[in-house]
């Protein structure tokens, strides 16, 4: 049985244009006003190796390019600054480390990273070695089968974040002193959205001795390996989960398993009525993306920095039609799809 149910909705004339194209998305009143510096930093994981899946070499190593976006006073509205100051006497702030799909790189996302930086939050953003478009397009879609490995290159990044803030990882100096390393969540879409529930949740995956406040996972479905290991680990992350019931890329089934598989008391699940896959998060669908933007931007305030959801429901505009916010132990009733390869990318 569901638990408080509360729609969603914003109009025409409240939708904010993504930050990375005309202006800033809206501060809270009397909150400082960010824009987004943007840094580049490379991690490099020696214990695990890298597999070419158009040859079948494997090479030593991981090597995660990374892209910062963090809060600063000195660049331009609606532009990513490269090498501008951070806003360091703010912070230091909340990190969430994003997980991107499927052929795509972060830079994809980047009107909704660049929202939660306006917002005050460090965003982390992992280029996976072999499921980003340029190694996509050269090893073809038998990439994906690297989706197994990038829970652990997630793990790997959050462990790099946390000893950068502390000024003992010079591969990321940016970071230092910049993010708290204690207040972190994670957040990811379509493949990364499944890289980020498993290793939230999937006890196949777990990383001892992180510890994630919350997790969004955004279109997402749990990981395709084996029986499904899914459960309330301790001190369990709170959830969102956002899916659109018109999605055939990753059909409403799959997100509704993944959030019925994780017994906790603090999840959500926001079902966006009309939206395809990619639309809600790289701003071409202007309507889904303000309330995805909305929403998980109240998610992260309340979770990494109150450190409770209390509330959450009503910060987040209610009104009809566009979406859905539901919490309770089973997610919403939502149409079975069959899934379209055609879907992913398109719309």
């Amino acid at each position: 049985m569901l638990g408080a149910l509360v729609a969603v909705h914003a109009s025409r004339a409240d939708v904010p244009a993504p930050v990375g194209a005309r202006r800033l998305v809206p501060t809270t009143p009397g909150r400082v006003v960010f824009h987004v510096g943007l840094a580049r930093c490379r991690f490099v994981d020696p214990t695990r190796p890298t597999t070419d899946y158009a040859t079948g070499q494997v090479s030593p190593g991981r090597v995660l390019e990374t892209e910062v976006r963090y809060p600063t006073t000195n660049g331009a509205p609606g532009v990513e600054t490269r090498a501008a100051h951070p806003a360091y006497r703010h912070g230091p702030y909340p990190v969430i480390v994003f997980a991107h799909g499927f052929a795509v790189t972060p830079d994809t996302y980047a009107p909704l990273l660049d929202t939660w930086t306006v917002h005050g939050f460090v965003v982390v953003a992992p280029i996976f070695p072999d499921t980003n478009r340029a190694a996509v397009l050269a090893e073809g879609d038998g990439a994906e089968e690297d989706v197994a490995n990038q829970p652990a290159d997630v793990a790997f990044v959050t462990r790099q974040v946390a000893a950068a803030a502390r000024g003992a990882n010079p591969a990321c100096r940016v970071l230092r002193g910049l993010v708290e390393p204690d207040d972190v969540g994670l957040a990811g879409q379509s493949d990364g959205g499944e890289t980020v529930g498993a290793l939230a949740f999937d006890r196949r995956f777990l990383a001892p001795g992180l510890r994630f406040r919350s997790v969004a996972v955004l279109s997402g479905a749990e990981i395709e390996i084996g029986p499904s290991a899914y459960g309330a680990p301790p001190d369990a992350p709170a959830l969102l989960v956002v899916q659109s019931a018109t999605d055939a890329c990753n059909p409403p089934q799959d997100s509704v398993a993944l959030y019925d598989a994780v017994p906790i008391a603090d999840k959500w699940f926001l079902a966006l009525e009309r939206a395809p896959h990619l639309g809600p998060y790289d701003g071409a669908d202007r309507a889904a993306f303000a309330v995805v933007a909305r929403a998980t931007t109240r998610f992260f305030e309340l979770s990494l920095r109150a450190r409770s959801l209390s509330g959450f429901a009503r910060g987040v505009d209610p009104a009809p039609r566009l979406a859905r916010l539901t919490t309770g132990p089973r997610a919403p009733a939502l149409p079975d799809l069959v899934q379209s390869a055609a879907a992913c990318y398109a719309g």
